[in-house]
Parts: structure tokens; sequence; C-alpha cells
């Protein structure tokens, strides 16, 4: 039987990134009531591309995929942009941290995993991809305009911090939420 695991490929972001989404994670506690679930700080990323379900032999072709484009990419950059929500603001289920600086960088990545993916019969992903960094899911809201109206008050600091590696992670959900483990990692050139 093969083996079968839940991956993603990602970036890691920098604890001084990390510390900036924990401080705003504290002041939307403060301000939004409801059915709530926080990204815990520490497995808080930036998916580039959901996998699903993979066999052993799927994740060994994707490792040389990502490594194969992580040879053509740089380091980089990357900052914080505003706060948003999927599907939109005044309905949110998913509410996260865009991307300022490095967006372009990160749909460009996003965008080669999508054609070489491709080359190896692995489904499309997304139609748009949207670099950002999720940090609660939203099941209700006490007040659906509480969102909206935090958010022009609460501006991420700019803090920029170097991307040098993309890495495949498995999720394994349990009961107490999703377990995060590195599978394998790639350094960018400098």
């Amino acid at each position: 039987m093969k083996n079968i695991l839940r991956a993603f490929i990602a970036v890691e972001i920098s604890s001084e990134i990390r510390k900036e989404l924990i401080r705003i994670q504290s002041e939307l506690k403060k301000c939004l009531k409801g059915d709530i679930s926080w990204v815990e700080p520490e497995n808080i990323h930036l998916t580039l591309r959901f996998l699903g379900q993979i066999t052993d032999a799927q994740l060994e072709e994707i490792k040389k995929i990502v490594e194969s484009i992580a040879k053509k990419i740089k380091k980089f950059n990357m900052d914080l942009g505003v706060i948003g929500a999927f599907p939109d603001i005044a309905n949110p289920r998913i509410i996260w941290i865009g991307i300022n600086f490095g967006f372009n960088q990160l749909n460009e990545i996003n965008a080669e995993l999508e054609d070489k993916l491709e080359t190896i019969n692995f489904a499309v992903g997304e139609k748009y991809f949207h670099p950002h960094l999720t940090i609660a899911r939203v099941k209700s809201l006490d007040k659906k305009n509480t969102l909206d109206e935090i958010v022009q008050k609460i501006h991420p600091q700019q803090l920029p911090a170097t991307i040098d590696k993309l890495v495949i992670i498995q999720s394994e959900l349990t009961p107490q939420g999703a377990k995060y483990t590195d599978l394998f990692e790639t350094n960018l050139p400098k």
C-alpha cells in the first residue's frame, strides 16, 4: 500500500514578522467576537501551493520540481501589506495579512510551480493566487461590520524579511488542529 500524506509548498516567515502577526491577532481578538479560530503563531506560513493528498512517489517528483525552481529564484525580501478576508471583508471566513513587497516574486514562484506540476499530471491549483498569511478562520462574527471598521485602524508594521528557501510541509489534521512537519527544504541562491 502506498503511503499517502497531505502536503503543501510554502515559504517560512521570519521571527520578526511572526511577532508582528501575534500583535495584530491580539488587537483583533480585543475587538472581534464570535466563533473564530486563531491560527497558532508557530503554524503561520505562506502557502505557495496546496498539494492535497500525495504519495511518496509524487513527493519525490515534487521535491525535484521545487529544487529546480529554487535554483532559478534569487533570495528576495517580503513585507506585510493590509489586513483582508476571504471571500470578502463583509462576509469573512478567513482573515489574512497580505503581502506588499515580494508580492510579484511569490506570484512568479506560484506560476512556475503550477507549470511544472502540470508536467507531472498534477491537478491545476487555484485560478488566482493571492499571497497571504492566514491568521484566523471565522465560523461566525457577532457583528458583521466589525471587521471592516477594525482593519481601518490596525496597520501592520513594515518589517522586511528575507525569503531564502522553499519548503514542502506535511499537514496532519488532528482534533487539536493541524500539525506541520517539514518534509523537504531547498535554499534560494544569493
